[in-house]
């Protein structure tokens, strides 16, 4: 993985307060049955200063004072306060770093807000009209590309990991999931055995908190719909 790119991942999984890091929690805006949405700030697609800004911020309301907590503490009162970042946030944030403005012209989820961090989810960075079919060989795969996933177990894509590197051993990819061992922001990676066999053919470490393998969720789009190339990445 390049350097500059390790250190920008980094800043999401040890946010800075003093000496204490933490990583920033998962969060996702969500609709209640009648329709009203539990909102967090920046909607779960915050950078990681915005972040901390709006903790900083819930902090001082609350009357409390980071300085005297710990790490678990910090990210404790982030869940609670739903300040956090979601798988499409996260993919959005490092889409935007390797290619700053790769949303514009793209086809956007429907949604009123005309903020592209909002309307950026999993179907937005998976469908035709944005992405283009790759072979989910290790020659094949670049950084950037994106492996689909169904973690929430609907029948549609609702989940997505990015790569963020490769070499001949493995392939890193990361993501922001509550379902996962690690949750929030974090990397993984996929080990492998044969380059000449597909990505669900190697060897995924990663597992869901029911100790279930994180493949289970990516086997499937994998072999329907392959890696995903947004379009703005695509060498012309």
């Amino acid at each position: 993985m390049r350097e500059n790119l390790r250190r920008f991942l980094n800043s999401f999984f040890a946010l800075p307060f003093g000496e204490k890091a933490v990583r920033i929690p998962y969060w996702r805006n969500r609709f209640l049955k009648l329709g009203r949405r539990i909102q967090g700030p920046f909607g779960g697609k915050g950078s990681p200063s915005e972040i901390r800004r709006a903790t900083v911020v819930k902090l001082r309301q609350a009357g409390l004072n980071w300085q005297k907590m710990s790490a678990w503490e910090i990210r404790r009162f982030m869940e609670q306060k739903r300040i956090g970042l979601d798988c499409s946030g996260f993919a959005f944030q490092i889409l935007n770093f390797l290619r700053p403005g790769f949303w514009q012209g793209l086809q956007w989820a429907p949604g009123l807000s005309h903020n592209p961090r909002r309307r950026l989810n999993a179907w937005a960075l998976t469908n035709k009209k944005n992405s283009i079919f790759v072979e989910p060989l290790l020659n094949k795969i670049c950084e950037g590309d994106i492996i689909p996933a169904q973690i929430e177990g609907e029948k549609k894509i609702d989940h997505v990991l990015v790569i963020v590197g490769k070499d001949k051993k493995e392939v890193i990819y990361a993501h922001s999931s509550n379902r996962t061992e690690i949750t929030g922001p974090h990397l993984g990676v996929i080990k492998i055995i044969a380059a000449n066999l597909p990505l669900w053919q190697q060897i995924w470490p990663e597992k869901l908190k029911t100790g279930q393998p994180l493949l289970m969720k990516v086997h499937g789009p994998l072999e329907k719909i392959g890696i995903r190339r947004l379009r703005p990445f695509v060498i012309r």
